[in-house]
């Protein structure tokens, strides 16, 4: 039976997230009603959603993997190298009944492959680290998307310096950048040294194509 996007919100809204997040990792929940925008960006405004393979890089908790469900994918695959995120995501697809649509993958994600030759067209919807413990965490993200994926979203601090390495980054792989979406997006509190219940910081939503 068909939801609301309202009610859709709610649900994801409702589910577990991290019990002992990681700072090394820089994990944080996504607020739902922002998971779901921009799932809604990129299955509504491009249809790259819909019978697609969707593929969830530094997954965590899944809530863009369980927004991605609204637009009906063939399947999610949610990779994150932290087993405990992943139980704590096998309870929500299970609270949500999406057993049979988002799989979970523990997996470093330096060393995730697939072959797109073996699957319809993969689109790869991320949230990768910022970099902000690891100077370079987010490239190893966007070289494995790159590798196997036809369309890929992935968020980063809305920044012209990052802009500008990011256009200069994707470059070498022949990829560009097709649409920019300035985006306020809504954090969570993670951590006890998080004054804040709720944080909004600013990012661009990239979509990237290859040339």
């Amino acid at each position: 039976m068909a939801i609301s996007k309202k009610e859709f919100i709610f649900r994801i809204q409702n589910t577990e997230t991290f019990i002992d997040p990681k700072v090394e990792l820089e994990q944080y929940s996504i607020d739902a009603s922002c998971a779901v925008d921009i799932i809604f960006f990129a299955g509504f405004e491009f249809n790259d959603i819909n019978q697609k393979i969707i593929v969830d890089l530094g997954a965590g908790t899944g809530r863009l993997s369980m927004a991605s469900t609204f637009f009906k994918p063939a399947h999610v695959l949610s990779v994150d190298i932290d087993l405990s995120a992943l139980l704590i995501l096998k309870k929500n697809i299970k609270k949500l009944q999406l057993e049979n649509i988002i799989f979970p993958i523990c997996s470093d994600v330096k060393y995730f492959e697939i072959s797109k030759f073996l699957l319809p067209q993969i689109t790869t919807i991320m949230n990768p680290p910022f970099g902000v413990k690891k100077r370079t965490a987010d490239r190893i993200f966007l070289e494995r998307a790159f590798a196997f994926s036809n369309i890929v979203y992935s968020i980063h601090l809305a920044n012209k310096g990052v802009h500008n390495f990011i256009s200069n980054f994707i470059r070498k792989y022949n990829w560009k950048i097709d649409y920019v979406l300035p985006f306020n997006m809504i954090l969570e509190r993670s951590f006890q040294f998080h004054r804040q219940k709720k944080k909004k910081i600013n990012v661009n939503l990239y979509r990237f194509i290859k040339k």
